[in-house]
């Protein structure tokens, strides 16, 4: 009985090693081209990201860059490339990126504030109402992206919009990303 045991153990091992070594060599050494095909199909078929999604993100790593600065300037280093790359790039003056800093520091206060709650229910386990305490902060979170959008599409010039806008999506092109059009908001200028 033993003995069997053994051998259906053998047997599996057995299994699984051409199921993860030999199966694969030969599925490899098939058309290169059918493969090339599959992935750029695959790499062709992103989902398109929402710009509101790329001003959430930037925003994020402008705050990032800011903390990081500050915290070079603590240590007596000079931080300022940190906290300035972007808007040199941009070729923002310190006033016209002062909007973009003041929003990039309330967006990520906020969305830590709603990470951390959302961290709570999710650490209390499931419940009856916990989906739907995770859906409100959903759209809470939302909310506030959106706010900060509308923000700076009041606060910005609308050459300085467009320009920072570009920048944006450039920035993140090249992760993949393609961009959904934006809906449009009550606030057009």
């Amino acid at each position: 009985m033993a003995r069997r045991s053994q051998y259906d153990s053998i047997a599996a091992l057995l299994s699984a090693l051409l199921l993860a070594f030999i199966l694969p060599q030969s599925a490899m050494s098939q058309s290169a081209p059918a493969q090339q095909q599959q992935t750029s199909n695959a790499s062709s078929q992103h989902k398109p990201v929402p710009l509101a999604h790329l001003y959430w993100h930037f925003l994020v790593h402008q705050n990032h860059l800011d903390e990081s600065a500050a915290n070079e300037t603590a240590q007596g280093r000079d931080g300022s490339w940190l906290r300035n790359h972007h808007q040199a790039s941009l070729g923002f003056s310190e006033a016209d990126y002062a909007v973009i800093r003041t929003s990039s520091a309330r967006l990520t206060a906020e969305v830590k504030d709603i990470d951390a709650q959302a961290a709570a229910i999710r650490a209390a386990g499931p419940s009856a109402t916990s989906a739907a305490q995770l859906k409100a902060l959903y759209v809470q979170r939302e909310a506030a992206i959106n706010a900060e959008i509308t923000y700076l599409k009041q606060a910005l010039p609308p050459d300085k919009l467009a320009a920072f806008e570009a920048y944006i999506t450039q920035f993140f092109s090249s992760k993949k990303v393609s961009v959904a059009p934006s809906a449009p908001t009550a606030v057009q200028q």
